[in-house]
């Protein structure tokens, strides 16, 4: 079910859009009917309807300067006007669409039909991002309960994921950087520890670095390195680089 909003002043174009749109053929509850700008913007944040017919000439003012004066749109808008000069301000508001006065029933469905349309493509965005901060809310957990095993002289210890900043490679050997400034040497080669930490979040920055992207403070590009927690400098090759940034684009990281 779409709900409506309309914002009309003159009472005979009330009642002619309002017939308009229950004949039309599409679910639509109409939730207001306003008669200003004034009422408009008293009701609208209350309301918050999926569409708004907005009158370009109101009585206390324009249409498009009540858009200016509420905080946020989350509407979609179909202007009505009885002058088609007002068809670029349709345009330059992201206006699905404007209608001529008198309306016609063929323009009003056209511009239902874009409403419907614009509406389900919010839709499909907002499930894909509820969908995305779910799987990151996986990821963050998963990294903050998993360990990883790793020899030691004495045996087999366990490292919890999320402590550790970065590892760095030493021939045969590799060295954890953990939180708090704590180091281990593991008599294992970067290369083997890759390969478990990818899924974590991790990520190859340098022939001999592997960072926790999780950890990162900031990337200094004139000099290459990236600015770790417990402020540990990790080196970023250039053969890297553009692979590192891509892959920071793609998730959206705030880091700069």
């Amino acid at each position: 079910m779409i709900r409506a909003v309309i914002i009309e002043d003159e009472p005979i174009f009330q009642e002619i859009l309002k017939n308009a749109i229950q004949h039309s053929g599409f679910e639509i509850k109409i939730d207001a009917i306003c008669n200003s700008k004034r009422e408009a913007k008293k009701i609208l944040p209350d309301i918050q309807p999926h569409v708004v017919f907005l009158d370009v000439e109101l009585a206390d003012g324009k249409g498009v300067d009540l858009l200016k004066e509420l905080k946020e749109i989350n509407f979609e808008i179909i202007f009505t006007t009885s002058h088609d000069k007002y068809a670029i301000n349709a345009i330059k508001n992201n206006a699905v669409d404007y209608l001529l006065k008198p309306i016609k029933e063929k323009e009003l469905k056209q511009a239902l039909s874009k409403v419907l349309k614009r509406l389900e493509e919010k839709e499909t965005l907002q499930r894909a991002e509820q969908l995305q901060a779910y799987l990151d809310k996986i990821k963050s957990e998963q990294q903050q309960d998993a360990k990883l095993m790793v020899p030691s002289k004495d045996g087999m210890i366990f490292l919890k994921i999320n402590e550790i900043i970065y590892l760095q490679s030493e021939s045969n050997y590799t060295q954890f950087y953990l939180i708090n400034h704590k180091k281990i040497l593991i008599s294992k080669t970067l290369k083997y520890f890759e390969e478990k930490l990818l899924s974590y979040n991790f990520m190859r920055v340098h022939q001999s670095n592997l960072i926790n992207l999780s950890h990162m403070k900031e990337i200094d590009h004139r000099d290459n390195i990236v600015l770790m927690k417990d402020d540990l400098k990790v080196e970023i090759s250039k053969r890297k680089k553009k692979e590192f940034l891509d892959l920071l684009e793609k998730n959206n990281s705030t880091i700069t």
